[in-house]
């Protein structure tokens, strides 16, 4: 997880991310995340697919 502290200022607007929804395959839930390595947030499984 990355983390960033409250001085940071970034000036994103919205759609300039590349957010993606995947599902994880070990719990079966869904979620969006951004970059290369994708965990699921529920159980932290690597084991993610695109949807």
């Amino acid at each position: 997880m990355c983390m960033m502290d409250s001085s940071t200022n970034l000036d994103i607007e919205p759609g300039e991310m590349n957010v993606t929804q995947y599902r994880c395959l070990d719990c079966k839930s869904t979620f969006r995340a951004i970059g290369k390595k994708v965990s699921c947030p529920s159980c932290q499984s690597d084991s993610v697919k695109k949807i």
